[in-house]
């Protein structure tokens, strides 16, 4: 779920401005291939409405209809809008199956406060006199920014299930969550860097080292997406906690705002002419990337498995709209085979760890190490045990048909002269 850092109630030349200040890019090559079925839904019609969220079929939104903002949903089952605050001071919504977080400053301050579809109840989460904002939800924890300790933000959690607050992170902001893992943008080191915290280990990690800025980051299962700031304009750039592989995903220079669900990636792209904003979606499974909107005025996209949601300004006024993206027909990507290996010099016994980096999501990998060896895994580790420099390859297949890549003297093993 992606998390809404603006509020409604400023003007579109603001938001345009605000937006060419923050963006961010990333770079992986698309491939060529029958572009998904796209259908279009208007889900508003108010002129008002902004910073949309979506959990299965409801989605969240910030609307002003009337004069202040407050928090609706709309179901798609049912075809039915409620209006789920009145205080008139809130923003920021996210939502979670049945739960809806928001910020609400009806206090005169901003607290975080969540509305159960299921019970119909409201409860306050925090209650201190400072400002806690942006927060995101998955399953029984709820993230946000938090400045009781004035001068910064912190990160602080509380976890539905037990009543408890915690502390994460100093110097926090725009925090993400899902499963056991809490990603956010941190300043500790003089520039933005991407962190996580794992819940079930209560270990931290620096996700990025770059000394540019690395911000605004979303996380699914085990990747991470977040803007970057390396090559001077704003790329979105993906980490994978599996593989421990970073991947640039595209390169345009006019990205910013990602949000990821499962292997789609959106984010709001100013490419063909500053200020003109659409949508695009790029899929780590087939390596391609979608144009979602042709209104050059789409902001601000959250996703939900094959649904798309943003905010439009196409008809002179704010409207949340839907794309719902459908991949029949769609024709498999000829795979593109890669690999590393590490280390690829030293004594006998070597152990080598081979990682499959092959695009065009492949469905098999037959690996051949120059020794008689071979293997059918993805990312092997195999012993060398002679003296010798060996070719090794790679063919990776899919529906669509195989690739191969070989590497003469790969690897090079030297003898043991402990021995």
């Amino acid at each position: 779920m992606n998390k809404r850092r603006t509020f409604c109630k400023i003007s579109f030349f603001s938001i345009a401005v605000a937006l060419f200040l923050i963006s961010s890019t990333a770079l992986i090559t698309a491939a060529e291939s029958v572009s998904p079925a796209i259908t279009e839904t208007r889900i508003t019609t108010s002129a008002l409405a902004c910073n949309a969220d979506i959990y299965g079929d409801k989605i969240a939104f910030l609307d002003d209809r009337n004069g202040n903002p407050d928090i609706y949903m709309y179901d798609l089952s049912t075809s039915r809008e409620t209006q789920i605050t009145t205080s008139g001071s809130a923003h920021q919504p996210v939502i979670y199956g049945n739960r809806i977080v928001w910020m609400d400053q009806r206090n005169g301050n901003a607290d975080i406060y969540m509305y159960d579809l299921s019970s119909s109840r409201e409860t306050q989460i925090t209650t201190n006199a400072s400002d806690q904002m942006n927060p995101a939800i998955y399953g029984d924890r709820i993230v946000w920014e938090d400045f009781r300790n004035g001068n910064y933000y912190d990160i602080y959690m509380y976890d539905l299930s037990t009543s408890e607050e915690k502390k994460i992170d100093a110097i926090g902001l725009d925090p993400a969550i899902y499963g056991d893992r809490i990603v956010w943008y941190d300043g500790r080191n003089g520039n933005a860097d991407i962190y996580m915290y794992d819940l079930s280990t209560s270990e931290e990690t620096q996700i990025t080292t770059d000394t540019s800025y690395q911000q605004f980051p979303s996380i699914y299962g085990n990747r991470i997406v977040w803007e970057d700031w390396r090559n001077e304009n704003p790329d979105v750039y993906m980490y994978d906690l599996s593989t421990s592989r970073e991947e640039r995903i595209t390169t345009n220079a006019s990205v910013y705002d990602p949000a990821i669900y499962g292997d789609k990636i959106v984010w709001t792209d100013d490419r063909d002419e500053e200020y003109d904003n659409d949508i695009y979606m790029y899929d780590l499974s087939t390596n391609t990337e979608t144009k979602i909107t042709t209104s050059k005025l789409a902001f601000y996209p959250a996703i939900y498995d094959n649904k798309i949601v943003w905010h439009d300004w196409r008809n002179g006024g704010r409207d949340i709209y839907m794309a719902t993206v459908s991949e029949e027909g769609l024709e498999p990507v000829l795979p593109v085979a890669d690999f590393s290996a590490s280390p690829s010099t030293g004594e006998a016994p070597l152990a080598v760890t081979f990682i499959d980096k092959s695009t065009g999501s492949p469905s098999s990998w037959s690996w051949n190490f120059g020794d008689r060896s071979i293997s059918t895994a993805q990312n092997p580790v195999h012993t060398y045990n002679k003296v010798g420099k060996y070719t090794v390859s790679l063919t990776v297949g899919n529906a669509a048909g195989n690739d191969n890549k070989k590497v003469s003297k790969c690897i090079i093993v030297k003898k043991n002269f402990k021995k």
